[in-house]
């Protein structure tokens, strides 16, 4: 398991998942080289007048995510029940990487930094990869969440705690008290701990126990110099601060979001004073990426398996039979799909209703739900599921007044309280209904290694066997006859059934298998 941003760089490398750049960069074409990178990882090792190595893009695809999990796709969902479900004690210790070196007062700048603009009207240089370390004044539990900070002065960012999170309540009480809320910031963590931070857990739960879940190991944890916190010792760097009680006042935004769009544009939130900054000796920034050309490609990607896992975990909890949950990367969080065996029914709907509300994140806004056959990480299957399965009127699921999330900018006001519809979409079978009527039509597969079966026979004797064939298999389909006589030549097979056809032998099922003709089930129309 990767224990640092360092490691997980050499993981990624490792798996061909990295992009070097050893040549000195301007800090101004940072932006567009990762763009053109979006299944890798970037290190740039040498920014034009900064000291400091950056790296991007280190969640950006699902192959990234099963190397975290140290697993394959086919067990996403397993190894994420095993680590959410698992709490760690975390461990102190006197010092650590982390504060090696250590900034404090007006020595304090964060302009030091490689803060590179992202986007082309962005407000200004974001922290982006940003893991807010707080404490739940009540329950006295540490909650990380990851924040956007904007860039203010040498000590100071906005950030956004818009978004119904355990800080932003942290924050109104802290404010309720004219009491600024003490943060500790962590910059450059490997891709197992921004999961954790993802993960839903109750409130009453210290964050630090279910990091040590995902790591499965304890927590490593140095106390900060300047504030009342704890941070792990991994991180590469450590931004020591306060949220401000200022309330929900001061500008910020607008910052190029997972959504595709400029986060819901200019918005008031909080500033946080930055006390001191610690770090590794000679360490590397970290940058998360967001929106552009192909915002399902980002770092966004970190959060989809997250949420596949809550929508999976609360619809296996309420009995239904769930065989796959699909975030779609072009939606960037907000459209997701989930196959189901249909056990009675009332089943789809309820699964519908539990993907647009069991998320902690208030996503998705759309979701989609298909029967087991169909494989929903292909777009065709699950557009002509939902093409040819369903009819509007019956099976579409408006909910309204559900949790949004802030940042879509197609809301009425993007500061809370605010509520979103979402739909659902049923396009299983309807319980009851002839499923033979839905199944899809693939090409005849060739098996070049079938057994041979029935080899040599003479006419007579492949007419009589096919008659035979048929009383024992009914109903079958005539691909069932051709395996069952594979060792006779196709000509031969249809001859003789088309004898057997002359004979007014064959009949039908309601599903158009055949079945001899005392127990055909099929009634031509007109002959009722």
């Amino acid at each position: 398991m990767a224990k640092s941003l360092r490691d997980w760089i050499e993981v990624l490398e490792a798996n061909d998942l990295l992009y070097r750049v050893k040549e000195e960069v301007p800090i101004q074409q940072l932006a567009s080289i990762i763009a053109q990178n979006t299944q890798k990882a970037t290190l740039f090792e040498n920014i034009a007048d900064y000291d400091m190595p950056l790296v991007a893009n280190t969640f950006s695809n699902r192959d990234m995510m099963k190397l975290a999990l140290e697993t394959d796709e086919e067990h996403i969902m397993q190894a994420l029940d095993q680590r959410t479900d698992r709490r760690i004690d975390p461990v102190y210790l006197d010092s650590g990487p982390c504060q090696e070196v250590v900034i404090t007062g007006d020595d304090v700048n964060l302009a030091a930094l490689p803060l590179h603009f992202q986007h082309d009207l962005d407000a200004a240089p974001y922290i982006s990869a940003s893991v807010f370390v707080s404490k739940d004044p009540q329950h006295r539990v540490h909650n990380m969440g990851v924040y956007r900070m904007m860039y203010r002065k040498r000590n100071e960012t906005g950030v956004d705690v818009t978004a119904p999170h355990k800080m932003r309540k942290y924050c109104q009480q802290a404010f309720e008290k004219g009491q600024p809320l003490e943060v500790a910031v962590l910059l450059g963590l490997p891709t197992i701990d921004i999961m954790s931070c993802m993960a839903p857990s109750p409130f009453d739960v210290d964050e630090f126990e279910v990091l040590g879940g995902f790591r499965g190991e304890p927590v490593e944890l140095v106390k900060c110099k300047t504030v009342d916190l704890y941070v792990p010792a991994n991180a590469e760097i450590v931004l020591e601060g306060e949220i401000q009680p200022v309330g929900w006042t001061e500008d910020e935004g607008p910052y190029g979001e997972f959504t595709g769009t400029y986060g819901a544009g200019l918005k008031w939130n909080p500033t946080v004073k930055i006390k001191a900054i610690t770090h590794r000796k000679n360490p590397i920034f970290h940058s998360a990426t967001h929106g552009g050309m192909y915002p399902g490609w980002t770092d966004v990607h970190v959060i989809f398996p997250i949420i596949e896992h809550d929508l999976y975990k609360a619809m296996r909890s309420a009995g239904i039979d769930v065989r796959a949950v699909r975030v779609i990367p072009a939606a960037a969080c907000n459209w997701a799909v989930a196959s189901i065996k249909t056990l009675s029914a009332g089943d789809s709907k309820n699964a519908l209703a539990l993907m647009l509300a069991a998320s902690k994140q208030a996503m998705p806004k759309f979701a989609v739900v298909v029967d087991e056959d169909i494989d929903i990480f292909s777009d065709e299957q699950l557009y002509w599921a939902m093409t040819w399965r369903t009819q509007p009127h019956e099976d579409m699921m408006i909910l309204r007044d559900m949790k949004a999330v802030p940042l879509d900018p197609s809301l009425p006001s993007t500061m809370p309280p605010v509520t979103t519809s979402k739909m659902g979409w049923d396009a299983t079978i309807p319980v009851g209904k002839n499923r033979a009527d839905y199944a899809p039509c693939f090409p005849l597969p060739f098996d070049a290694d079938a057994e041979v079966q029935r080899a040599g026979l003479s006419e007579a004797e492949l007419e009589s066997e096919i008659v035979s064939f048929i009383k024992s298999n009914a109903p079958c389909h005539f691909n069932d006859i051709l395996k069952g006589f594979n060792g006779n030549k196709h000509r031969a097979i249809l001859e003789a059934f088309g004898r057997i056809r002359e004979r007014d032998l064959l009949g039908r099922d309601e599903d158009g298998r055949y079945v001899l003709q005392e127990s055909s089930t099929a009634t031509p129309p007109g002959r009722a």
